[in-house]
């Protein structure tokens, strides 16, 4: 592992998990004359749009997830070995059953996947380019640190907070993965990842377990409504490479939230 690299996109759910000897900037107002000249190993990019809960054009996704992130590439590719650039397991939700990297992408179209989609073809189709440039394509992720908005956000609040919370139907299965596994392949890889995983976890079961590994009773604090149902609907799909587990996203997710919940 190279000490001597750069985050930029420091309020990212990711950047807690990268280890603390990194340089961190904020997305906004980059100077890229600090930049310049530190030989940096690697430069990860954790910023991007992705408030799917707003309901905003493409537009409102493109201006950052794609000419923000090219214009940002473009003016340090050639300050650093490699650029890791974070996309998602998104492109490939219209499968059934196990996806893999080199599969093409087929999903059902939203504006922010899209903005990620032609993110991920400009750097793929001008490779000449890009050369250093990988792209990780995580699964569903989730920490303390994730934005309100969300139902994990939610959910830890609740649990932290010892406070209700109202959710939708939580009867559904996702591929989930722990913010760690992601850091640390994106720190050894020289490929792009698809990072999940690899299996369907049952949402309701998992957050059961957490209240319960933290003493309290899930019943007490969820309360499903049906008009909080989530509006997109996803296929079974998850990573046919198997990057963690259950009882390890379990134990490493309540770890977090021990660690972020006030004494």
């Amino acid at each position: 592992m190279d000490i001597n690299s750069l985050i930029i996109g420091s309020t990212s759910q990711l950047n807690f998990y990268f280890p603390e000897e990194y340089d961190r900037i904020s997305s906004r107002n980059i100077d890229y004359e600090l930049i310049n000249g530190k030989g940096y190993d690697t430069i990860y990019l954790l910023f991007a749009e992705q408030r799917t809960f707003l309901s905003n054009d493409e537009k409102f996704f493109t201006d950052v997830n794609v000419d923000y992130t090219i214009n940002v590439i473009d003016k340090i590719k050639t300050q650093c070995r490699r650029i890791i650039v974070f996309s998602t397991s998104e492109l490939w939700n219209d499968y059934e059953g196990e996806v893999s990297v080199d599969m093409p992408y087929k999903y059902n179209y939203t504006p922010y996947i899209k903005s990620k989609e032609i993110l991920c073809n400009k750097i793929n189709d001008s490779k000449d380019v890009y050369e250093k440039v990988f792209i990780i394509y995580p699964f569903n992720f989730n920490s303390p640190h994730r934005k309100e908005g969300f139902l994990f956000s939610k959910i830890f609040k609740s649990i932290m907070s010892k406070e209700v919370t109202n959710v939708g139907d939580l009867n559904f299965a996702r591929d989930i993965v722990h913010p760690s596994h992601i850091v640390n392949n994106s720190i050894t890889t020289d490929k792009d990842m698809l990072i999940g995983g690899g299996e369907l976890i049952n949402i309701e079961k998992f957050i059961r377990d957490l209240y319960s590994l933290s003493n309290l009773n899930y019943d007490d604090y969820i309360h499903s409504l049906s008009e909080n149902n989530l509006t997109n609907k996803r296929k079974n799909y998850y990573s046919k490479i198997k990057y963690s587990d259950y009882d390890s996203l379990l134990k490493l997710t309540h770890n977090d939230i021990r660690k972020n919940t006030p004494s």
